[in-house]
């Protein structure tokens, strides 16, 4: 029965090292999106495409800009688990003109990939 706890214990330890390993990456890629402004009245009319993946999110975007404004922002492929309800924000980033709009509670990491894929595109 010892042996048995030992082996729980250290399987349990190893499980939550590699979780912790997992959250502490994502956070660095989170802390590293490159958040510089992008001027949106210098982007040429057009559709473009762009990108961002951290360790746990994956997202492809597809933004419409016409005459200095964002028109449509449409994601294309989300990959994230539980970061679906950020995908509102797409909307939000039209409506504002603006990439800058608040992250989904419960869902930062997929937020802030969609606004890096956004300016990703835009740049």
């Amino acid at each position: 029965m010892k042996k048995l706890l030992i082996a729980v214990v250290i399987i349990i330890v190893l499980i939550g090292g590699i979780f912790l390993s997992i959250v502490c990456k994502e956070y660095n890629e989170v802390k590293a999106i490159d958040r510089s402004p992008v001027s949106i009245g210098d982007v040429n009319d057009g559709v473009y495409e762009g990108c961002c993946e951290t360790a746990l999110v994956k997202v492809r975007v597809k933004v419409e800009v016409s005459q200095g404004r964002i028109e449509n922002v449409e994601i294309l492929e989300h990959q994230c688990g539980k970061g679906k309800p950020a995908e509102v924000i797409a909307k939000d980033i039209a409506d504002k003109n603006d990439i800058e709009v608040d992250a989904v509670s419960g869902a930062t990491v997929s937020s802030e990939a969609i606004k890096a894929a956004v300016r990703d595109a835009l740049r």
